[in-house]
């Protein structure tokens, strides 16, 4: 489990190192012990705070499940992955960003398939996490498109690109035969890739 750093003074950072303090927790007890099973006393015990305190942050422990899925998920990795990269090659973006999705779903196998057997017993928990992998897909598709404006990659529809891209991924940790990024990357961008002599043959013919 992952663990928080001493208790800042500040009340204000006190209350986020605590939340922080028990989503790590809930994290630990859902991998587990599965999201129906584990209780809230349970994650409270593992936290080190009494149910009551518990309660003062989460309402329940749908959205105890909710915060775990948004903040220790995939996205946060994403979005970290993505950062400042705007300007940089697809070619050397999308590997980096594969190989980090791919390190994510292994470390947090067990957490994951828990959170994926939740949300397909509470419509709450699975819109919640559909929420997040469109959000996670709309980032990699904005990235796609810029990199289509940059001249880099031919017009096409991003978000088939996006599922294209991490479906082998996803299907390779759980089949237990992880794929190569660069691979996976290059045999995509094979078909996205603008076809320079045509684009100089186009631009010669042009008045």
């Amino acid at each position: 489990m992952e663990t928080a750093s001493a208790m800042p003074a500040n009340r204000r950072e006190q209350a986020a190192w605590r939340r922080e303090q028990i989503i790590d927790a809930a994290m630990s007890v859902f991998g587990d012990k599965g999201v129906d099973a584990a209780s809230m006393k349970q994650v409270a015990t593992a936290a080190g705070v009494t149910q009551g305190l518990l309660y003062h942050y989460f309402t329940g422990k749908e959205s105890l499940v909710l915060a775990v899925i948004a903040e220790r998920g995939l996205l946060p990795e994403l979005r970290r992955l993505l950062s400042g990269s705007e300007r940089r090659r697809a070619e050397v973006v999308l590997p980096e960003v594969l190989a980090g999705f791919a390190r994510m779903i292994e470390a947090r196998a067990p957490l994951m398939a828990m959170l994926w057997a939740g949300a397909m017993t509470n419509p709450r928990i699975r819109a919640g996490l559909q929420e997040i992998i469109d959000e996670g897909h709309q980032l990699l598709a904005e990235y796609l498109a810029g990199r289509v404006a940059a001249g880099e990659l031919r017009e096409h529809d991003t978000r088939t690109a996006v599922q294209m891209l991490l479906a082998p991924c996803v299907l390779g940790q759980v089949i237990g035969r992880p794929l190569d990024p660069e691979s996976v990357t290059s045999v995509v961008l094979q078909g996205l890739a603008v076809d320079r002599d045509h684009a100089c043959r186009s631009s010669d013919r042009s008045p």
